[in-house]
């Protein structure tokens, strides 16, 4: 079973690591939604209720849409 918490935390972290790093937006805007993929496939293969998984992967969808936001301003502001 994945912990769920430490899996969002994670991809957090990976696309602001990538973008102290200085990736490319380019870079950065796969990276997210790459790791946004990969964090609803552990989702889904998980044992969690399909509830619990439906309203994980809505986070998930919201917290990509949040870093993408951050993406854009951290780009645009540079």
């Amino acid at each position: 079973m994945i912990d769920y918490l430490n899996l969002k935390n994670s991809y957090v972290a990976a696309i602001q690591m990538g973008l102290a790093l200085n990736a490319s937006i380019e870079e950065a805007k796969r990276g997210n939604d790459l790791l946004h993929k990969f964090c609803e496939k552990c989702i889904e293969s998980s044992n969690y209720s399909e509830i619990d998984k439906q309203n994980m992967k809505h986070e998930l969808e919201r917290i990509k849409e949040t870093l993408s936001q951050e993406i854009d301003r951290y780009y645009h502001n540079a």
